[in-house]
């Protein structure tokens, strides 16, 4: 959604359209432009012309501050489960866990807004647009079933 708006070039887009746009349903489309509303990412405007707009700079807002407004993965710094013997330390697990938690945080921070609108493979969020269908691969006892 924060693609679309950024596409929209400062015009407002409602709720129903970022919506159709993204694939997202009524319902959480609407909870997701709440949580970033009042994360200050987007700003909303009531009646006729109305819907939301941008207010966060593209070229600044990186992919990292938008997810951890919208469903935040932590770092581990202590064992999840609350064991005593790993008070100080993590296990192997929970070390590997953390470290690639750490290396997709490197990643979500190493693209901005802008940097998906300037990229030339072209838009995601056509207006236009019909959602992209995406094939799956599915290996059970031994055959191959495809899904979509």
């Amino acid at each position: 959604m924060m693609i679309a708006l950024a596409e929209a070039e400062g015009r407002p887009l409602t709720s129903e359209q970022l919506s159709r746009r993204t694939d997202v349903s009524p319902d959480y489309a609407v909870k997701i432009l709440q949580q970033l509303g009042r994360a200050k990412f987007v700003r909303a405007q009531r009646g006729r012309g109305g819907g939301f707009r941008l207010a966060c700079d593209p070229g600044v807002t990186t992919l990292l501050d938008l997810v951890r407004v919208i469903d935040p993965l932590d770092r581990i710094s202590k064992c999840p489960l609350g064991r005593v013997e790993h008070e100080g330390h993590l296990c192997a697990l929970h070390a590997s866990i953390d470290r690639a938690i750490g290396v997709l945080h490197d990643e979500l921070r190493s693209y901005t807004l802008n940097d998906l609108l300037e990229d030339e493979r072209g838009t995601i969020c056509e207006a236009d647009s019909e959602p992209i269908q995406i094939g799956i691969e599915r290996k059970h006892n031994g055959s191959i079933s495809r899904s979509n």
